[in-house]
């Protein structure tokens, strides 16, 4: 056999080898494809029952709620035994309810009383500082003229009830 036969064999061998690869690669790749679409369905419906299960939850509550409020089954042990689960449970409620309006009016009044105190600890602030404080002159104090004896502003340079020069 020549080297050209054997590389025309080898080459032949190779390209069949190519397509057995290739083959086996749109397989696999097929194969996944179809595991894709089958996981993606089952997601659908596996939602699906999840959104009809909630269904079905409300539409019991309904018929429990219905059953209540008509006092259906008075006479059944397992009805009366949850109707008293139902009463002792609104009565808890009840109970918290008030005792959360307490609290809250506690709060208000004690929010209320420390604006009070705020307000009034301003006010007196407001009080004690000196209307010109950081000024040159203080004018906050009473000044009298020594010629006429009139009140004047302490920043003043003449009293201006006389003229006299201060």
């Amino acid at each position: 056999m020549s080297l050209s036969e054997s590389l025309k064999k080898i080459a032949a061998g190779a390209a069949e080898k190519g397509k057995d690869l290739a083959e086996l690669s749109k397989k696999a790749m097929d194969d996944a494809a179809d595991k894709a679409k089958s996981l993606a369905e089952q997601g659908k419906l596996a939602s699906e029952n999840q959104k009809q299960e909630q269904v079905i939850k409300e539409a019991k509550a309904q018929i429990g709620a219905y059953v209540a409020e008509n006092n259906l089954l008075a006479d059944d042990e397992f009805v009366l035994g949850q109707m008293s689960v139902i009463a002792a449970a609104q009565e808890v409620q009840e109970k918290n309810n008030a005792r959360i309006a307490e609290l809250k009016a506690a709060e208000a009044a004690k929010k209320e009383e420390k604006a009070a105190e705020k307000a009034a600890a301003a006010e007196k602030a407001a009080e004690e500082k000196c209307c010109c404080e950081g000024e040159d002159v203080h004018v906050c104090e009473p000044r009298f003229c020594p010629n006429c004896g009139a009140q004047v502003r302490t920043d003043a340079g003449f009293c201006q009830a006389c003229g006299t020069k201060l």
